[in-house]
């Protein structure tokens, strides 16, 4: 559990801060990046998710449950109920933040084919070389804050 709790502060920073400046309407957090950090609301310090913006969680950590987070996230998924070919969501934006240590190299790929088909941009912080090799994209935007390197991809 103690690997489960964020609290980089460039990651929660970069985290608002793509989410309001891309003004996605809707929001594929995988990983559940507001409950990895603690998070009790869709604020953290002066940062928001405003309400009028989907959200939808994807849990990779099932065993760690409180109340509040169904009333952060819309929606709730499991890795194995939403990266599937049967679902035809789409969103926006997915976030896919600290997860390369906890997801096997097999699901990964499966995530990452999946998002594909279905998300119109991704912030990640996962390895470039590794996701380039896994998914067709458009443009990869480098972001450094504070030393700590992510990717904007457009996919």
């Amino acid at each position: 559990m103690n690997k489960m709790i964020l609290t980089n502060e460039t990651d929660i920073y970069t985290f608002f801060e793509i989410i309001d400046k891309s003004e996605a309407g809707s929001i594929l957090d995988v990983g559940m990046f507001l409950k990895r950090i603690g998070s009790v609301s869709r604020q953290v310090k002066e940062k928001e998710i405003p309400r009028d913006r989907i959200l939808t969680g994807v849990d990779y950590f099932e065993e760690i449950q409180c109340p509040v987070w169904n009333n952060i996230y819309d929606e709730i998924y499991r890795p194995e109920e939403i990266f599937i070919s049967e679902n035809n969501q789409r969103y926006e934006l997915a976030t896919v933040l600290q997860l390369h240590e906890y997801i096997e190299e097999e699901k990964y790929f499966e995530m990452w084919e999946w998002l594909c088909g279905h998300v119109s941009y991704v912030l990640t912080d996962y390895n470039i070389d590794k996701v380039k090799k896994m998914i067709k994209y458009m443009t990869v935007l480098p972001v450094t804050v504070d030393d700590k390197s992510y990717w904007f991809i457009t996919l």
